[in-house]
């Protein structure tokens, strides 16, 4: 819903008042609407099966609402996104950067709060806490992130900026254990929240000086879109990798025991039920492993460190079309038309 209410709302965050006032985009909102609740329906429900209709039958919506979307900004006058804008590889890159900076941060605030309170039995308090340190170094890197961005062009902040989202998923794929240092935890957590805040102010720069004159608002309005994009699409995409990775490192388990999968199976769904059942008692009971006959928190944790591992290559991917496609100089920024 948040989506929907910036691009109802984007067309006149600025706009000067000698202008006639412009209409909105129902048609333009709604195909987005659809194709990213759907999107994130489907994705949910591919955690149980992909073949099942719950799962590919929102997939296959969202993809024909996407396209819809695209052929109807191509049309209309007034559209709710310039597409013409994404011919630019600064402001592709610079957009795509909005999304996956936060997809990286609420998928990682989510697996990090499965991760801390199934395996290593931390308190959500405790969980909270870790992105508490070193709150006051990121308020001044990001300060001086603006200035180098002044200096040096939005360009090597951004790379930079993307290079420690990447850092943080790295580190916790090399470093995630059952019994893990929590100094390690508030490491990754602090490495991606200042990944995220530098990425984000050479997100904005970017993508301001593309506007032209009296559509700055409706312009700056694609960062908060595409990132809201990628705030609910990164946890339930975490969500089922985690899933996917954790099923297979079960199972290999299993056949390392001489286990077949369906008591692998019957054993993993004891397990949750009864942490269902008592929900006071966080991680997982080492009584219930013994019974179990896997070693669920391992399995778990390495389950943790593909997911981390796999969704670091998005950032990274950016990083290296940020190097080839941004200008080294600074953009012109655009002038006012004469009076």
């Amino acid at each position: 819903m948040s989506l929907i209410a910036l691009g109802l709302t984007a067309r006149y965050v600025t706009e000067p008042p000698v202008l006639q006032r412009r209409g909105v985009d129902v048609v333009g909102v709604s195909l987005v609407g659809v194709a990213l609740l759907t999107l994130v329906h489907g994705i949910a429900e591919a955690e149980n099966g992909i073949t099942r209709i719950e799962a590919w039958l929102p997939l296959v919506i969202s993809a024909i609402a996407g396209v819809l979307f695209v052929f109807h900004e191509r049309r209309t006058s007034e559209p709710v996104l310039e597409l013409s804008l994404f011919r630019s590889g600064a402001f592709t890159v610079a957009a795509l950067s909005s999304l996956t900076l936060n997809f990286s941060v609420a998928g990682f605030s989510f697996v990090l709060g499965q991760f801390g309170s199934v395996i290593l039995a931390l308190p959500p308090r405790t969980i909270g806490l870790l992105f508490l340190p070193g709150t006051l170094l990121i308020a001044g890197a990001v300060i001086l992130a603006g200035r180098l961005i002044a200096k040096y062009t939005p360009r090597p902040v951004l790379i930079t900026g993307l290079l420690l989202l990447v850092a943080s998923g790295l580190l916790m794929a090399a470093t995630a254990e059952p019994t893990m240092a929590l100094w390690i935890l508030v490491l990754a957590t602090w490495i991606i929240n200042l990944g995220s805040l530098v990425t984000s102010a050479s997100v904005a720069e970017t993508i301001l000086s593309h506007a032209p004159p009296g559509k700055s608002g409706a312009v700056a309005s694609v960062q908060p879109a595409f990132g809201m994009t990628g705030y609910a699409l990164g946890p339930a995409v975490y969500l089922l990798l985690l899933n996917i990775f954790f099923q297979r490192q079960w199972l290999n388990d299993a056949d390392e025991r001489g286990m077949s999968a369906t008591q692998a199976e019957q054993a993993v769904d004891a397990t949750r039920s009864a942490m269902a059942r008592s929900p006071g008692t966080a991680g997982y009971d080492p009584n219930l492993l013994r019974e179990s006959g896997l070693d669920l928190g391992l399995d778990f944790t390495n389950g943790l460190r593909l997911t981390m591992l796999v969704t670091s290559l998005l950032p990274l991917a950016l990083a290296v079309a940020a190097y080839v496609l941004m200008p080294r100089r600074s953009r012109t920024a655009p002038q006012d038309p004469p009076e």
